[in-house]
């Protein structure tokens, strides 16, 4: 048998009665008739097993064990009251999230793994990863909503601070059985005719137009690793992108070869609020410190304070 517990009606009406010690006062406060309370005590009692009440002329007092309930019911009510205080004392002191934006298709697992790890043991920094395309990540930092951002330099009108993270060349990713992953480089002109891949809706607006003039045609794929890889290995696609990205990108099925004579860059770089807090400052940095630009970053943000002032 489950043991007996007040519910929320008898304990409301059980406090109502030892407050007033008067049957009547109390069920007047109750909005209830003097019977029904009545009724319900006695029913409270037979549950307990115990006399809780004498009841006289003068009102009601409590026995022995009716004193124990109401000590009882008042360490609870101070117990749930310091339970409070604490969690609101947990809210408070709890750190605003580091809204970090990372794009799901190039950086992995392990790479958000090792970032969140980084600060899991920091009460201080609490690091949330955001997905999107490089104009949303733009957007939201230009909003607020955003500290940082891994992606490509955002054109001028945004007015954002950012840092190059990799000052490497466009590789081509291939199926292992295309004749081109045989060269050691690939030339733009060697793809004509092919299908070129895009995650990036924003990319595609930026790259699209100038691969159709070399008569690379595009498709768009989800952004998502292991399909674009199974697009890549099955089905004869190509993938231009940064030769870091392209190495991590690689397996057995996918090669990746530099590519050269290519008209534009897709350089990698962190863009940031120019009024990032000192937690955002921490993240940010160890961002920068995977690829050994943390000394140019903490250069930026010193030339940044100083403008500021």
């Amino acid at each position: 048998m489950a043991p007996f517990r007040m519910s929320a009606e008898q304990r409301r009406y059980f406090c109502a009665l030892c407050a007033e010690g008067n049957i009547t006062r109390a069920a007047e406060k109750l909005y209830l008739s003097r019977q029904g309370l009545s009724r319900s005590m006695n029913r409270l009692e037979k549950c307990v097993g115990a006399r809780l009440f004498h009841r006289g002329k003068r009102g009601v007092e409590l026995t022995d064990a009716g004193a124990a309930l109401w000590r009882h019911v008042a360490e609870e009510d101070r117990a749930w009251e310091a339970l409070l205080a604490e969690l609101r004392r947990r809210e408070d002191a709890a750190p605003e999230p580091v809204r970090v934006g990372l794009l799901s298709l190039y950086v992995g697992f392990e790479e958000k793994r090792r970032l969140l790890a980084r600060f899991s043991g920091d009460a201080g920094v609490a690091v949330e990863i955001v997905h999107g395309d490089h104009d949303d990540f733009w957007r939201a930092i230009s909003a607020g909503e955003l500290e940082c951002a891994v992606t490509l330099r955002p054109p001028d009108p945004f007015d954002l601070p950012s840092l190059q993270l990799a000052d490497d060349g466009l590789a081509v990713l291939l199926g292992r059985d295309d004749p081109l992953s045989r060269h050691e480089s690939v030339a733009l002109s060697d793809l004509r005719g092919r299908c070129a891949l895009h995650a990036s809706p924003y990319k595609e607006h930026l790259y699209g137009p100038v691969l159709r003039d070399h008569g690379i045609h595009s498709e768009a794929v989800s952004p998502d690793r292991n399909l674009l890889l199974a697009h890549i290995a099955a089905r004869g696609r190509i993938f231009i992108v940064q030769t870091e990205f392209a190495r991590r990108l690689a397996n057995d099925d996918v090669r990746f070869r530099p590519l050269t004579g290519a008209p534009f860059e897709m350089g990698s770089y962190l863009v940031f609020r120019r009024d990032m807090s000192p937690q955002a400052c921490s993240v940010a940095r160890v961002i920068a410190e995977s690829c050994g630009r943390e000394e140019q970053l903490d250069a930026l943000l010193a030339k940044l304070l100083l403008s500021a002032r």
